[in-house]
C-alpha cells in the first residue's frame, strides 16, 4: 500500500505493456525505422529514453511492493 493506494496485478501488467511499447518505439527510432531528421531525432530519442526510464522505475517499484507486501504511509 502506498498512501492508501494498493497496486493491482492488472495495473502492473498494463505498466509492463506500456514499458514494452515505449521500448519498441525507442528501438525503432534508434534503428531509423521511424525517421526523424537532425536535431528532432536526438530530441525524440532522448525524451523517449527518459519516459522509458521513468515508467520502468515506477513499474519495478510497484511490482516490488506487490511481491513483498510492503506498506508505505
Amino acid at each position: 500500500m502506498i498512501f492508501g493506494f494498493v497496486p493491482q496485478v492488472s495495473g502492473i501488467a498494463v505498466g509492463g505493456f506500456v514499458t514494452l511499447l515505449i521500448l519498441v518505439f525507442q528501438m525503432l527510432v534508434g534503428m531509423r525505422v521511424i525517421k526523424f531528421k537532425g536535431r528532432t531525432h536526438q530530441r525524440v530519442h532522448r525524451s523517449t529514453a527518459w519516459v522509458l526510464a521513468t515508467v520502468a522505475v515506477v513499474h519495478g517499484f510497484l511490482g516490488l511492493l506487490l511481491a513483498t507486501g510492503w506498506q508505505i504511509g
